[in-house]
Parts: C-alpha cells; sequence; structure tokens
C-alpha cells in the first residue's frame, strides 16, 4: 500500500501552515501543497484528512459498472449528394 510522505510547513509570510504531499515511490518529489491556510499545525492535519474523505466519498462503489471514456463525437459532415440537390433547388 502506498504511503505518502506529509510534511506541515509554517508560511513565514502569512503565519499559517501548508500541508505538501510526496510521491510515495520518490520521496523527495513533491506531488501537491496545499495554500497556507491553515492556523495551526494540528487544523492542517485535520484538513488534509479532510480533503482524503472528500475525495474517497466520489470513488465509485466497487461493484459499480466501470465507465469508460469514449472519443468526443464529431459532427456528421454532409455528405455531397445532400449538398448539389440543395444548389439545385
Amino acid at each position: 500500500m502506498a504511503q505518502f510522505r506529509v510534511e506541515f510547513v509554517l508560511d513565514q509570510a502569512s503565519g499559517k501552515y501548508l500541508a505538501e504531499l510526496y510521491d510515495p515511490e520518490n520521496q523527495q518529489e513533491l506531488i501537491v501543497r496545499t495554500e497556507a491556510l491553515y492556523p495551526t499545525q494540528a487544523s492542517a492535519v485535520l484538513g488534509l484528512v479532510e480533503l482524503f474523505k472528500d475525495a474517497i466519498l466520489k470513488f465509485p462503489k466497487p461493484d459499480a459498472p466501470v465507465r469508460k471514456k469514449g472519443k468526443p463525437k464529431r459532427k456528421k459532415k454532409k455528405s455531397a449528394k445532400k449538398a448539389k440537390r440543395r444548389k439545385g433547388k
């Protein structure tokens, strides 16, 4: 199971905390950084937990059918015959 490294950093300019998430396979690679929104480190932890909970609630149920992304539908071009008929009218 993947384990993210998370660091909570105090932003000196705002005095608030932000969270940084690092890639589980490459611990030096930063995946995402939140904005400095949190007044305390504890609130940053809770904010990150909420972020994950919200994401998990959007996952499809295990028994749900797999949705495939189809190619965008193209507009049908008018055939040459139809174009000629219209010109003749």
